[in-house]
């Protein structure tokens, strides 16, 4: 049973990989479903597969990143965005060289929890997110400054936000999708 889980939810992983991005796909919800209770049913994560959870959580809850009435924690100050940054940071520390991508994927998901909170009119909500997601660090400053800004200005659609869109977000993460394809191409339901 364990071995036909591995390799279902592998063959799992992939086909929410091919199906993210084609919004309300009735494919994505089914795989969404099949990922869930596959990963469900595991009593422990085992290390090989810690990577594909941590993605299938991650694409869960981006396709539902702009809806702040859906929860996937206990919390439900927690938007799914919030819940997808903590599966990022997950995957970023799996990967054996962090390359830009991981930096931009990170960065577009925290500013894009920031833009869903302002284009739902939660403005107080986006400056607690700016404050919990950007440190005081030097690297953060310049960006949490301009955000800071944006949210005082209470216009969701700004050059700013507009140029680190949702859609980018999505081409983004598709950008590693491929390349997490390319290295499990030996999936064995796949093959």
């Amino acid at each position: 049973e364990a071995v036909a889980a591995d390799w279902m939810l592998g063959f799992a992983c992939c086909c929410l990989c091919r199906h993210f991005g084609e919004e309300g796909s009735a494919a994505f919800r089914r795989w969404r479903d099949v990922a869930q209770a596959l990963i469900n049913g595991l009593s422990e994560i085992p290390t090989h597969q810690k990577k594909t959870v941590h993605l299938c959580q991650l694409l869960i809850r981006v396709a539902k990143g702009k809806n702040l009435e859906c929860h996937f924690e206990s919390d439900h100050r927690i938007s799914p965005l919030d819940s997808a940054l903590s599966f990022w940071t997950s995957i970023e520390r799996e990967e054996i060289k962090v390359e830009k991508l991981h930096e931009e994927i990170r960065r577009l998901i925290q500013i894009q929890i920031v833009a869903v909170h302002m284009e739902n009119g939660y403005f107080k909500e986006a400056t607690e997110v700016l404050e919990r997601l950007f440190t005081d660090s030097a690297s953060d400053k310049p960006l949490r400054v301009k955000l800071a800004t944006v949210i005082k200005s209470k216009d969701p659609y700004v050059p700013l936000l507009q140029s680190f869109s949702y859609s980018l977000l999505i081409s983004k993460i598709k950008s590693y999708i491929e390349l997490f394809m390319k290295e499990n191409e030996t999936n064995f339901l796949i093959q």
